[in-house]
């Protein structure tokens, strides 16, 4: 088997993110589970550049930053806004051409059965997250609302 592919999850509750970084794997590394949309910009450069974050807004995830993170996952909470500042502190890494990690946004249009912190709420996220961690590293394309950003 091979390594498993390197992500990020963020969030509003590990209370959720826990199980949805258990239930990604094995095909799947969270390697931080982020807590909000401003502590995610801040630690993203760092993961990006191999680093851990000097200080970390949860300790779910593995903690190996060796490998770039290939997806950046938002959950429900996140909005354009959120996604808008995760993507320039990703670009302010100064990334080749590809090698930025692409936000996969949950999408607002699909509604949900259950809400946070429900069990079922994470095993519904977890679904359409690993799908579309599928269809990715398949290499198709994704829809999404700009250049770098796709729904999940």
């Amino acid at each position: 088997m091979s390594a498993p592919i390197p992500v990020v999850v963020c969030g509003n509750r590990e209370v959720v993110g826990k199980p949805v970084a258990e239930g990604l794997k094995p095909e799947y590394e969270v390697t931080l589970f982020c807590l909000g949309a401003q502590a995610t910009a801040a630690e993203i450069p760092y993961i990006l550049k191999g680093v851990a974050p000097p200080t970390q807004s949860s300790h779910v995830g593995t903690g190996d930053f060796s490998r770039p993170p290939v997806a950046v996952l938002m959950g429900r909470a996140w909005d354009e806004a959120d996604a808008a500042s995760v993507k320039a502190a990703i670009e302010s890494v100064g990334l080749p051409p590809g090698a930025a990690p692409v936000i996969l946004r949950n999408d607002p249009s699909v509604p949900v059965a259950a809400q946070p912190p429900a069990p079922a709420y994470a095993e519904e996220l977890l679904r359409r997250m690993r799908a579309a961690l599928g269809r990715l590293v398949a290499g198709e394309k994704l829809e999404g609302p700009e250049e770098g950003i796709v729904w999940y």
